[in-house]
């Protein structure tokens, strides 16, 4: 990548994340006192404050007495409430579910939090993350709504992330329900729902973005084994499938510098030792072995987290095209005019290829096709929606 990709963290959030995963403690000193000299704890990135409560579980090793001991204290109680009633509010959707004779699965800060950090209270989440099988999918939308739950808007993808002005005048509300189509779910990998009480909830179809082809998750939900959230059985990926959408997550460019990656990959990786083999195969059949190379060879430099030589030699011989690098390099930078671009050519791919599946039902022409999975009123609204985007991007980059 020509330019520092959104995964990297800066030299302070490096020191921050030594300071809470080196296993060398006497090193993990030296970096948290760097950053404490370097950094106004009060005034910190989003993404940095995502990691205090795992700072503070490590403190009593590695800073006893430090100066900022009540406010870490305060941050990681209040994470770990706030977790909990994530998690009481997660559990009655896994039960609806499962009572509608859906299969579900919990993704990223659920079984992290209770399997890999074996502590609700280290790892913020802010949502719920939970995936169905992609044939449950509109049953699944029809039980939320069902619940309570309200769906959200269908901006361009990176749209809502990126802070668009525009994204709030892309629809006039909420999608409705009859908008949960195949031809929605041939594109989009999940949607974002809000709960009673304001919780939000993010139902996934398909585990990878990019990834919602009929039967590309059938053998990460093979894997899959069960685990127990709060007296309700759900299941969780294994840890080759956790990690490599850890990666693909975390590779993505997002307003909150997505160095938390870094965390989970490195608890993960200590906790459940993956299946290389079925990382390497996932990565090269998904298009991710880009990110997978680079991160994983940055994190096993960096703490050696046991990743073998030969995995990462593996990695590196598998061909990766120059179209592949340059999309990976566009996901890692701030939205612009070319990822406004390479998602209308996703769209144009996807509309091919559900139009050549006798299951998916009738696919209307292209255009129609995009208005209708943004969720827009009009074309014409597509066309102001484009427009605007553009000229936001270009003023952003000037």
């Amino acid at each position: 990548m020509s330019r520092r990709p959104a995964w990297f963290p800066d030299e302070r959030q490096q020191w921050l994340l030594e300071a809470c995963l080196l296993e060398d403690e006497a090193r993990a000193r030296e970096s948290l006192g760097a950053w404490s000299r370097h950094v106004d704890i009060e005034h910190l990135d989003s993404g940095s404050y995502r990691l205090l409560p795992l700072l503070w579980r490590r403190l009593p090793r590695i800073g006893p007495g430090h100066p900022s001991h009540g406010l870490l204290k305060g941050v990681y109680r209040r994470t770990w409430y706030a977790n909990q009633i994530a998690i009481a509010r997660v559990t009655p959707v896994l039960a609806v579910l499962r009572d509608a004779g859906i299969k579900a699965m919990v993704l990223k800060g659920v079984p992290l939090g209770l399997e890999a950090y074996r502590d609700v209270g280290a790892r913020p989440m802010s949502d719920g993350d939970i995936a169905v099988p992609r044939a449950a999918a509109r049953r699944a939308v029809e039980v939320l709504v069902a619940t309570g739950f309200r769906p959200g808007i269908t901006p361009l993808t990176g749209a809502m992330v990126a802070g668009s002005v525009a994204t709030a005048r892309w629809t006039v509300g909420a999608r409705p329900l009859a908008a949960f189509d195949e031809a929605y779910f041939g594109c989009r990998h999940a949607h974002g729902f809000s709960g009673p009480e304001g919780f939000n909830l993010d139902l996934h179809w398909a585990v990878f973005q990019e990834g919602c082809e009929r039967g590309a998750d059938d053998a990460i939900w093979s894997r899959a084994h069960p685990l127990d959230v709060r007296g309700e059985e759900a299941l969780a990926p294994s840890p080759a499938d956790h990690l490599l959408l850890l990666l693909a997550h975390g590779a993505r460019w997002n307003p909150i510098p997505p160095i938390r990656w870094v965390a989970d990959a490195v608890v993960l990786l200590r906790s459940a030792p993956p299946s290389w083999p079925v990382f390497l195969d996932e990565a090269r059949r998904r298009g991710l072995v880009y990110p997978a190379l680079e991160m994983l060879g940055w994190l096993e430099s960096h703490f050696s987290v046991g990743v073998p030589a030969d995995v990462l030699a593996s990695l590196k011989s598998l061909p990766v095209s120059r179209a592949e690098e340059r999309a990976w390099s566009r996901r890692a930078d701030r939205p612009g005019i070319a990822s406004g671009v390479q998602e209308l050519v996703y769209l144009w791919k996807r509309h091919g290829a559900l139009r050549r599946d006798p299951g998916a039902g009738p696919i209307p022409a292209f255009a129609p096709f995009v208005r209708h999975v943004l969720g827009a009123a009009s074309l014409v609204q597509v066309g102001v929606y484009a427009a605007g985007e553009s000229i936001r991007r270009l003023k952003a980059r000037a």
